[in-house]
């Protein structure tokens, strides 16, 4: 006798597919599976159930994605109202490289302080917000935590400063001038703060030679092991190590908008150039395959204040402010490029624009972004 294959109830078979369900998996699970999502689909992961909101909502999501490596860069600006004392900080979200022509710029409720330009870093998923701004020098250290948009104080450093410069190198951030520069403060120009320990150190202040370091410094990155440090008439760098300072370049670049990409130092002119720094030369050189921007009126023309460049995930992001009349009323807008980096056989770096947008749209009386970083969440 032959017998047919019987089919199963109906019931069995949604209880056997609901059983297979994400609904049904262990929250352990379920977090790991979302850590693995790009962040840019999250607003709309958190509207599908309170559960994946719940999920999306859990600090424990950002330590899983920590753990499996896939952390993805945001980047944070600041744009400073002059006659206010709050700042406005955004979030932009770029799409995937595919999606040129799209992002999410997202405005942080949460308050801020007074932002300084020079002295505000980026530490893995958060912001350090180091001393005050002009007219209005501060010992206090703010830290903006990027996952859950809070504040938190840290310590104080040794000494009140005002738009103090700041540079990250393992795990440690080094601030330098921003204090008043007679000999009572000799102690107090240079210090160190570990980031693992929480503790601030003072440091010498460089020899009496190095005098203009203490009288204009601007620090621009942190490269092989050093600090390199522009001021009026020459450049330097500092070797943590071994706590000396050193002239590399008889000659000052006049530049404030530096940042390093794998050991590369680059930079923006006033005029829109972007440059990458030949060690071998000492000498800056322009990136080759830009030639659209500087071309373009709208990206070359930008104001003298409020230029950003970082590194975003081992690419070259630079912001900066245009001014632009808009139905009879001038407006600034601030103009954001995303740019991949090659080097080439000779020894010459390449760019390509993947990204170019204007990304914010405020009025003529905000004078310049004040800070644009970027994070790792």
């Amino acid at each position: 006798m032959i017998v047919s294959e019987v089919e199963p109830p109906q019931e069995k078979k949604m209880k056997d597919s609901h059983s297979l369900s994400f609904s049904s998996l262990p929250d352990e699970i379920a977090e790991n599976c979302i850590a693995r999502i790009s962040k840019w689909n999250y607003p709309n992961l958190s509207l599908v159930s309170k559960r994946f909101l719940s999920l999306l909502s859990s600090p424990e999501l950002y330590t899983t994605r920590s753990h499996i490596g896939t952390t993805e860069p945001c980047l944070y600006i600041c744009v400073q109202h002059p006659k206010h004392q709050r700042p406005k900080w955004f979030t932009l979200w770029m799409k995937p490289d595919e999606i040129k022509n799209d992002y999410q710029l997202i405005p942080l409720q949460s308050s801020s302080p007074t932002v300084p330009y020079d002295s505000t870093i980026a530490v893995g998923s958060e912001i350090y917000v180091i001393g005050g701004s002009y007219e209005a020098p501060s010992s206090s250290v703010r830290v903006l935590n990027c996952r859950s948009h809070t504040w938190r104080n840290a310590p104080n450093m040794t000494v009140a400063r005002e738009e103090a410069t700041a540079i990250l190198l393992d795990q440690k951030i080094y601030v330098m001038g921003g204090c008043v520069n007679d000999k009572s403060s000799a102690n107090n120009w240079f210090e160190v703060f570990d980031i693992n320990t929480q503790t601030w150190s003072a440091l010498p202040s460089p020899r009496a030679d190095y005098d203009e370091l203490r009288q204009y410094i601007v620090v621009n990155a942190a490269v092989k092991g050093k600090i390199y440090a522009m001021a009026q008439e020459k450049e330097y760098t500092y070797e943590p190590t071994s706590g000396a300072w050193e002239v590399v370049r008889e000659k000052s670049s006049h530049l404030d908008v530096w940042c390093a990409i794998e050991n590369v130092m680059y930079c923006c002119t006033y005029a829109g150039h972007l440059c990458w720094y030949d060690y071998e030369a000492k000498e800056w050189r322009e990136i080759k395959g830009l030639e659209y921007l500087r071309g373009d009126r709208t990206w070359g023309l930008g104001m003298r204040s409020g230029f950003g460049l970082v590194n975003y995930g081992g690419k070259l992001v630079v912001m900066r402010p245009r001014i632009e009349k808009e139905s009879l009323k001038l407006k600034v807008k601030i103009w954001c490029a995303k740019i991949a980096l090659e080097k080439r056989v000779g020894g010459e770096v390449w760019g390509k624009i993947e990204w170019l947008n204007s990304v914010l749209k405020v009025p003529k009386s905000y004078e310049y972004c004040v800070s644009c970083v970027a994070v790792s969440i």
